[in-house]
């Protein structure tokens, strides 16, 4: 049995290497993706366009426009001069955040008015907390300088744990991670037998001493292979180059990674089993792609689901292994923490097998 496995093993490396287009696309474009991604997110919310609309034009209102426009989340674009300015600039785009100084500001202390662009909540969130801290800043500063004591009543102390610098590429990078080892092990798996049915060769492996056990193992174990070393590759590029964290058990990682690796492979070999053409199973995969994102937490959080989508989702092992891949690499967390994602990735590995054994038995007779 080992070595009618291992025959079919070398063949679909041989076809995948012959395949120069699509092993090149395999091999290079997920780290391209893990690249693009992570180093469009490292840039954060960073020098948003600002207007102001200054109606005090004083000496203390120019050193709070200063103020303002050297943060590094916000930078300075426009001088409005009226409401209607600041109003048109905001609707056309052009700034994410608005600032009107009243007039009189130098006199006496007044609000200042805020108007931010909410159609992206986390750009006008950021953009308004550091506004916050400027204005906060400058109100101390001020007192300071007119020698005003401003008795602290409560000392208020924050600890982030985890994720110190509350930098979202840590949180979203190995997600990054989890899924474009799943597209491309999902994608690889879903062709094995398409192809061959494709190109008329099935018919040629059907009269070999293959069982069906092993033609299904055959085309699963290079999946795996690809799969696992397109994310050892990530992995490393997002701990050399990103400096990633990692806090946990590289074994149990890898571990973990094969299990869920195993999991979509058996996924796609029952794709592969139910497609006629190498095209029908790659649509196959773009549909399940988008329930397994949308179910999975990559986008929305589980937790804020209805709860008929959180049940589904607890059927979805890239949900599970999100999850995993954190904890592992943020937390530090081990088997006792990990163990009911552990043991959900394996159910549906094992259900995901012995479905997709008896799709092929059937399929390929």
């Amino acid at each position: 049995m080992l070595v009618r496995i291992s025959t079919l093993i070398v063949k679909e490396l041989t076809q995948f290497r012959r395949d120069w287009l699509l092993a090149l696309f395999i091999l290079l474009a997920p780290a391209l993706q893990l690249l693009l991604l992570a180093q469009a997110i490292e840039r954060g919310i960073h020098e948003q366009p600002l207007a102001v609309l200054d109606l005090d034009r004083s000496r203390l209102s120019r050193q709070l426009v200063l103020s303002l426009d050297n943060t590094r989340e916000l930078r300075l674009r426009f001088y409005a001069g009226s409401m209607d300015q600041v109003r048109s600039l905001l609707d056309g785009g052009q700034v994410r955040l608005a600032v009107v100084i009243p007039a009189g500001f130098a006199r006496s202390p007044q609000q200042i008015q805020v108007i931010a662009d909410g159609t992206n909540t986390v750009a006008a969130a950021i953009t308004m907390s550091a506004v916050s801290g400027v204005v906060n800043r400058f109100a101390s500063d001020l007192a300071a300088g007119y020698g005003l004591v401003m008795p602290e009543l409560i000392d208020f102390r924050t600890d982030t744990r985890f994720n110190p610098t509350m930098n979202f590429r840590d949180f979203s990078i190995p997600a990054q991670l989890g899924f474009i080892t799943y597209q491309v092990t999902l994608a690889m798996a879903s062709l094995g037998l398409a192809r061959e049915r494709e190109l008329g060769t099935l018919e040629q492996l059907m009269v070999t001493p293959l069982h069906r056990f092993e033609l299904a193992l055959g085309k699963g174990i290079p999946a795996m292979a690809v799969g696992a070393l397109n994310f050892a590759v990530m992995w490393l590029i997002s701990l050399a180059l990103f400096r990633m964290p990692m806090r946990g058990s590289p074994l149990l990682l890898a571990a973990l990674t094969l299990l869920f690796i195993t999991a979509e492979v058996n996924w796609g070999l029952l794709i592969s089993a139910i497609s006629r053409t190498q095209q029908q199973a790659i649509l196959f995969v773009f549909i399940q792609a988008m329930v397994d994102i949308a179910l999975s937490g990559f986008i929305v959080q589980v937790r804020n689901m209805p709860a008929l989508l959180q049940a589904l989702s607890r059927f979805v092992p890239l949900q599970h292994y999100l999850v995993i891949i954190r904890s592992i690499m943020l937390k530090g967390a081990g088997w006792e923490e990990l163990g009911p994602q552990a043991t959900a990735l394996a159910a549906l590995s094992l259900a995901a097998a012995l479905l997709a054994l008896r799709t092929v038995a059937r399929r390929v007779e």
